[in-house]
């Protein structure tokens, strides 16, 4: 064994003519490892025979280099002390590798903490060798002083990060406490744990601990109770314990803890509870039973105790017999209040307004002993509250256990506050002992600039002289003062808090002062510990300022509800002004048909207006009183996207905006939402893209399906991009909150409540999504929205008649053609694409020379030199009808259908190309179905005939009553009417069970309203109770349509009507 200089100056270790260079490359890792002070290495023969060992390793363990030598003996077993030095047998020091601890025994004999790297090498011989580097942790060295002082178990786990935990340490005391020796018996592994967790109790451990991880408020602790497999197979009770240190984000860097075993504890409340199940069984029995009636103050006794019978049974009334009981029995304190319990007309009074018992606890004397007594009244017969059973139960021992319970409660609540001292990573302690002015100090995470022992009274003066109370009225030395420790402590279970300053005001620190030992019940000794809670007192700064940023908010939402009154005024008024205007010109006009129909058609508009800003209105109120809830139903993607067109198709022709519809890496197009509140969310982006923009302006909407890790949830983005005004970076700010809007006199002519962007930022935090917006004045505005949505559980049809078919793809508009290609590709078809309809016209010929057609050409209408309809002209002039045409379009292409139809086209597919709206077009051509046409579907309402079906419709509103009539009469069908749910839960059971086919139901209406009508149909016999029944109702939002179905309802159909709608209801019940 050698000790030398090393020529890198490795630790102060020389000889690298022995060690060698490899050696030395690995004694720098296992240094960086373990930030090590010390590096030792040796042999692997039975002695474990030390070949070196650095000059800082000496120096911290007191040896001169021959001293180390004669203790000794060259062997690596004498240097390691204590219970954990098993990992020194050879075969398990052969397989220990990385981070490790034990105990080294200094010069003069004091065993000192240390942490271990161990890593293996080899010498200039190749002879193998151990290297391991070694570091006095002092903190551990103070923290398991403290453990000691509680008899618990540190451990700490790091977290990466996201907060995932990432490492683990247990020390060694905690593998002791579970019956482990070492790290090879217990490694540094969250599984070493929680694999010995019992069943029951690992569900909850884990939730609290990750659930106090997360918490970035530190408001949920880890504080749990649980068993524990120990190394005999047995289980025990331990409490554990912990604090989360986070980075600045919130996120949890460290989470830090303690762990006590409480079988004692545990033992003791099983005892309690046995001896209380045996005195519930055995003693726990009434003093005396009564059953009494009150009205004629008569009573007869079932049960009395001895004492009981001498002295009550002679009286014959039951006040007589209730004074005496007071008088002789109650305590004076409880007298008044046992006599208004038992007043007969109070008891009757009370038996009828409860189901339950009647009770009272008071103090009697009995036996010559005072007891606790509850005073219990039942009700004798269950309809009748003039007879009652009374009777008189002894809780004297139950009180007892209570007061027990609470002192063990109190108890816990002292070692919590313990607890939590010690696992917030304590900056320093003492130990202060007053019966000798004497105290002993230690650090833990910095240096605090006193001396580590010394006189009690001396270390109050330092103290004084670096901090001051937070309060001026206090001063340090008094606080610190013995006897102002010992007024603030008077037991075991008391603990004393308070919080200091430096004098410069720069850290502020909270110290808890815990009795440690008394002597003839005089406090003699203290644990003191000192935490640093700078963060803490910045943080209340912070949120003192906070508090004030929201005082400032609610000033400004405050002026923005008082603008927003002012605008709602205009905005309400100028619609009405339209319509009270409008009725009364087309009242003078109204033999004038083209007037009134003009009067009519604006006074449709400004309604619609006016119901848009109620609507908007309500769905705040609703979403700010928390009861807007959110409906799970099967919708697709295509329809969403159709009705959303369909829906802002009025206003892009109003304003002349050229709409695109980009879809891109649909996979999935069923799934499962609220329909409603998406397409609320996008219509309100969309209309206000429309208003926005100048006319003539581009509005782009897309969406994409983005990868995703979720099993059964599809990732949808969903971007709606303009050209328009933009907004400057504050109103974006803001531009979420309620009632605001741009102040900006290039909108001022736009109406609205300002509501409109909150309400769509409510519904998206309800699904779980983000909606981002990127904008600058005058340079257009992108929104973005992110929702997750469920996928139905649908397979793909498997179109085989379409597989390597060629389709030819024809579009101005590349990104179109690119996603109609790749669109085809999934589906099987080998796709190609030109921009042009020359280009489409070229290539067709070309390939019908070569003998090789296309399947079918997908072609837009639009194009810049020819357009669809003159380029599927040429081609049908000269390959006749062998390949088949598709005109592409964006909106309803009726307008177009007839010259299209004579120039050759097949079929007609809208933009934007769904799979299965590709698919379908592309089926039908294949299996010669022919396709309906935007005329036919009109008609289908028109021409729809009803005449051998009878509807029964519920409305208690004249006006809305004639409406329904009306409208639904146009399909000839036979109408009755009800004005209430009782007229027609009566008709239905009038007339045959037959006799009505449908039924349209109002939900408000007197009498009986829509539901209970529903509820009482549903239980009639026969078909009467099977008629299907739609509510037809202004109760629209959500949680109106699932109440509607869920009383018994089969559809919902919102006022004002949407007669494609209604058409649907009536063709699928009336077919």
């Amino acid at each position: 064994m050698e000790c030398y200089k090393s020529r890198e100056e490795i630790g102060n270790i020389s000889n690298s003519s022995l060690i060698g260079d490899k050696a030395l490359k690995t004694i720098k890792e296992v240094i960086n490892n373990n930030g090590a002070v010390g590096i030792i290495a040796g042999y692997y023969d039975d002695d474990l025979t030390i070949l070196s060992v650095s000059d800082f390793l000496l120096f911290n363990l007191g040896y001169s280099f021959k001293q180390f030598e004669e203790f000794t003996q060259g062997s690596l077993r004498t240097l390691f002390f204590g219970e954990n030095v098993s990992f020194l047998d050879k075969d398990r020091f052969t397989d220990i590798h990385g981070l490790g601890e034990g105990n080294m025994l200094t010069f003069d004999g004091t065993p000192l903490t240390v942490k271990i790297f161990k890593k293996d090498s080899v010498d200039n011989n190749g002879t193998p060798i151990w290297i391991m580097a070694i570091r006095v942790d002092w903190e551990h060295e103070n923290i398991t002083l403290i453990n000691e002082v509680l008899k618990s178990g540190f451990w700490y786990m790091d977290c990466d990060d996201n907060g995932n935990i990432s490492d683990v340490h247990w020390s060694h005391t905690f593998r002791k406490m579970l019956g482990y020796r070492d790290i090879l018996d217990f490694p540094n592994l969250l599984g070493s744990w929680s694999d010995l967790l019992h069943p029951d109790d690992k569900k909850k451990t884990f939730n609290s601990l990750y659930a106090a991880i997360k918490d970035k408020t530190n408001k949920k602790k880890y504080d749990v109770e649980y068993r524990l497999k120990v190394s005999d197979g047995s289980y025990s009770w331990f409490r554990a314990s912990a604090e989360i240190i986070r980075r600045t984000d919130g996120t949890a860097r460290r989470i830090t803890g303690i762990f006590v075993n409480i079988d004692d504890e545990k033992e003791a409340q099983l005892q309690r509870k046995k001896a209380e199940a045996f005195h519930n069984a055995f003693t726990k029995t009434n003093l005396c039973e009564y059953y009494v009636n009150l009205k004629d103050n008569t009573f007869d006794s079932m049960k009395n105790d001895a004492v009981f019978i001498d002295n009550l049974q002679k009286y014959n009334t039951w006040d007589e017999l209730i004074e005496y009981y007071i008088g002789n029995y109650v305590c004076e304190e409880y007298k008044k209040e046992v006599r208004r319990f038992y007043n007969r007309e109070h008891v009757q009074r009370r038996l009828k307004e409860v189901d339950g018992e009647l009770s009272l606890e008071c103090c009697i004397i009995f036996n010559q002993e005072k007891r606790w007594v509850r005073n219990v009244i039942l009700r004798g017969e269950k309809q009748q509250s003039q007879y009652a059973i009374i009777f008189l139960r002894d809780i004297t021992d139950a009180k007892r256990e209570a007061r027990i319970q609470e002192q063990i409660s109190a108890d816990n609540e002292a070692m919590g506050h313990l607890i939590q001292s010690v696992t917030q990573l304590v900056d320093h302690f003492a130990i202060c002992d007053f019966e000798n002015d004497s105290y002993e100090y230690s650090y833990i995470k910095v240096k605090g600039g006193y001396p580590p022992h010394g006189k009690y009274s001396e270390l109050v003066n330092m103290v004084t002289d670096r901090f001051m109370m937070l309060e001026p009225s206090e001063s340090m030395k008094s606080i610190l003062a013995v006897e102002n420790i010992r007024d603030n402590i008077k037991s075991d279970r008391d603990i004393y808090k308070f919080e200091y300053c430096m004098k410069e005001e720069d850290e502020y620190r909270s110290s808890t002062i815990i009795p440690l030992e008394w002597k003839d019940d005089i406090l003699t000794k203290i644990l003191w510990i000192s935490i640093d809670v700078t963060q803490e007192k910045q943080q209340e700064i912070i949120s003192r300022k906070a508090l004030k940023d929201a005082y400032q908010a609610a000033e400004r939402a405050n002026r923005a509800k008082t603008e927003f009154l002012t605008n709602m005024s205009h905005d309400i008024r100028t619609p009405m002004n339209a319509i009270v205007g409008l009725t009364a010109i087309a009242g003078a006009n109204i033999k004038h048909q083209d007037k009134v129909i003009e009067c009519l058609s604006k006074i449709t508009t400004a309604s619609r207006h006016l119901l848009g800003l109620i609507n908007e209105v309500l769905d705040m109120a609703r979403i700010e009183s928390g009861r807007v809830s959110l409906v799970e139903e099967e919708f697709n993607l295509s329809e969403l996207v159709d009705n959303l067109v369909t829906l802002v198709k009025p206003g892009m022709d109003q304003h002349k905006h050229k709409l695109e519809v980009h879809v891109k890496n649909i996979e999935h197009e069923d799934v499962c939402g609220d329909t409603l509140r998406i397409q609320q969310i996008f219509t309100n982006l969309m209309s206000n893209a429309i208003k926005y923009t100048p006319d003539g302006g581009n509005i782009i909407f897309s969406i994409e399906e983005k990868v995703n890790a979720q099993t059964g949830l599809g990732c949808y983005e969903f971007v709606i991009e303009d050209n328009g005004i933009g907004m400057d970076e504050e109103f974006q700010k803001i531009m979420f909150q309620p009632f605001t809007r741009a102040d900006d006199g290039r909108t001022t002519k736009v109406q609205g409540t300002g509501l409109g962007m909150a309400i769509t930022k409510n519904i998206v935090n309800m699904m779980n999504g983000d909606i981002k917006v990127v904008s600058s004045l005058d340079n257009g505005t992108r929104i973005s929205v992110t929702i997750y949505l469920k996928l139905q559980n649908k397979e793909t049809d498997d179109i085989k008649e379409l597989m390597n078919l060629p389709v030819l793809v024809v579009d101005d508009d590349i990104i179109c053609c690119e996603s109609t290609v790749e669109t085809l590709k999934e589906i099987g078809i080998v796709g190609e694409w030109v921009t042009s309809g020359e280009a489409a016209v070229t290539k067709t010929f070309k390939r019908h020379e070569m003998h090789d057609d296309y399947f079918a050409i997908i072609m837009d209408w639009k194009l810049p030199d020819m357009d669809g309809i003159e380029a599927a002209r040429r081609i049908r002039k000269r390959l006749g009808k062998d390949i088949t045409i598709i005109v592409l379009t964006s909106y309803d292409y009726s307008e177009i259908e007839d010259e299209a139809r004579r120039a050759g086209v097949d079929a007609f597919i809208t933009k934007p190309l769904f799979r299965s709206r590709l698919a379908a077009t592309l089926k039908d051509v294949v299996s010669g179905r022919p396709e309906r046409s935007a005329k036919d579907y009109l008609k289908g309402f028109e021409e729809a005939d009803y005449s051998d079906k009878r509807v029964l419709i519920v409305e208690d509103n004249d006006l809305n009553r004639e409406i329904a009539v009306e409208i639904v009469g146009m399909t000839g069908v036979r109408i009755d009417t009800a004005e209430n749910g009782k007229e027609a839960v009566d008709k239905i059971e009038k007339f045959p069970e037959d006799w009505y086919n449908l039924v349209f139901m109002d939900i408000q209406m007197p009498v009986m309203n829509g539901y209970e009508t529903t509820a009482a149909i549903r239980t009639l016999s026969g078909k009467r109770g099977s008629i299907p029944i739609v509510a037809m109702t202004a109760n629209a939002f959500a949680e109106d349509v699932q109440m509607a179905k869920n009383t018994g309802m089969n559809e919902h159909i919102a006022k004002p009507l949407d007669f494609n709608r209604l058409n649907m209801i009536l063709r699928e019940y009336l077919k």
